[in-house]
C-alpha cells in the first residue's frame, strides 16, 4: 500500500513541469495539513521546499508518512481531530498534542501502528488538563510572538520550523542549516513570557546522535500477578567416610644392626 501511494505521487510530479511539480504533487497527499497550501500558491511551497536541508525525496516520503497517521487520526472518532498534530523527518513520526485518557492513548497508539514507512514514533503527548480551554488563548498569543520573531530575523530560515505550544510547553520541530541557527531559535523561544520550558527537536548535520528523553505519554502496564517462587530443591548432604589411620605393616625380613667386627681390638 506504501509503495503504491509513493508510485502515484512519482506519476503526479513527472506529470507535471517545472519546479512547482514537486510541491503540487505534495499538497495532492490526502492528510498532510502543512502541504494543503501548495495546491492554491505554489510560490511558498517551491520555498518551503528549496530551503529545506532534506532531499526532494525526502521531504516527499516524510509527507506521505505524516499524512498517513494524521489521516488514521481522523479516521477515527475517538480522537478530536484538533488534539494532534503529526510530523515527520527522515522517516521519524512526531506526535504533539493532548489526550484524555489511557484509553485514548492506546487507541492513538493503534492508529500509529498502522502507519507505514515509519522508522520511529516520537510523542510529546500531554494529558489534557480541565482548565486547558483558558490556556489556549494564551498559547496562541505566545506562538504568535515567536513566530514574529522568528520572521523578524533575518539569521534564521524561519519557514521550515513547526511551532507548537502545548500547555505552556514550546515544541520546536524542523530540519535546519547547523548549530548557530538552532541556538537563534532556541534563544527567542526561551526568551517568550510565561514559557515552561521549550522542547527542542530542531535537526541538523551536526546534532546527528541519539534523541533525547523525549517519552511523555506512555500506556500504563497492566498489572501482573504475583509469582510465587518456588524454593530451591533440598539437596542431600554427601556422606563423607571417617578417616582410618593406618598403622605401617612390618617387615617381613627386618634388617639387623652389625656391629663393628673390629671394635674392641
Amino acid at each position: 500500500m506504501f509503495r503504491l501511494k509513493l508510485l502515484v505521487v512519482a506519476f503526479i510530479v513527472l506529470l507535471l513541469p517545472g519546479c512547482a511539480m514537486v510541491p503540487f504533487g505534495i499538497g495532492l497527499i490526502p492528510g498532510a495539513p502543512s502541504y494543503v497550501s501548495s495546491i492554491i500558491g505554489g510560490g511558498q511551497s517551491m520555498y518551503e521546499t528549496a530551503v529545506d536541508e532534506r532531499t526532494t525525496e525526502q521531504q516527499m516520503l516524510d509527507a506521505i508518512v505524516a499524512g498517513h497517521a494524521q489521516a488514521e487520526l481522523y479516521k477515527n472518532k475517538d480522537i478530536r481531530a484538533d488534539q494532534i498534530n503529526t510530523y515527520c523527518y527522515f522517516g521519524k513520526l512526531y506526535l504533539v498534542g493532548e489526550y484524555d485518557s489511557q484509553e485514548q492513548l492506546r487507541t492513538i497508539y493503534e492508529c500509529m501502528d498502522r502507519v507505514e514507512g515509519k522508522r520511529q514514533i516520537i510523542s510529546r503527548l500531554y494529558l489534557r488538563a480541565p482548565d486547558s480551554e483558558n490556556d489556549f488563548f494564551s498559547d496562541q498569543a505566545m506562538y504568535a510572538e515567536l513566530r514574529t520573531q522568528l520572521m523578524a530575523d533575518f539569521e534564521v530560515t524561519s519557514t521550515p520550523v513547526e511551532v507548537q505550544i502545548v500547555q505552556g510547553d514550546i515544541i520546536l520541530l524542523g530540519v535546519i542549516h547547523d548549530k548557530p541557527e538552532r541556538d537563534r531559535i532556541m534563544a527567542h523561544a526561551l526568551s517568550m513570557d510565561g514559557v515552561n520550558r521549550v522542547v527542542s527537536y530542531l535537526y541538523h548535520q551536526e546534532n546527528a546522535g541519539p534523541d533525547p528523553q523525549i517519552m511523555t505519554a506512555q500506556l500504563t502496564p497492566s498489572p501482573e500477578p504475583s509469582r510465587v517462587i518456588p524454593p530451591p530443591p533440598k539437596t542431600k548432604p554427601k556422606k563423607t567416610r571417617p578417616k582410618v589411620e593406618r598403622t605401617p605393616t612390618p617387615d617381613p625380613h627386618p634388617v639387623l644392626a652389625v656391629s663393628n667386627p673390629d671394635r674392641g681390638r
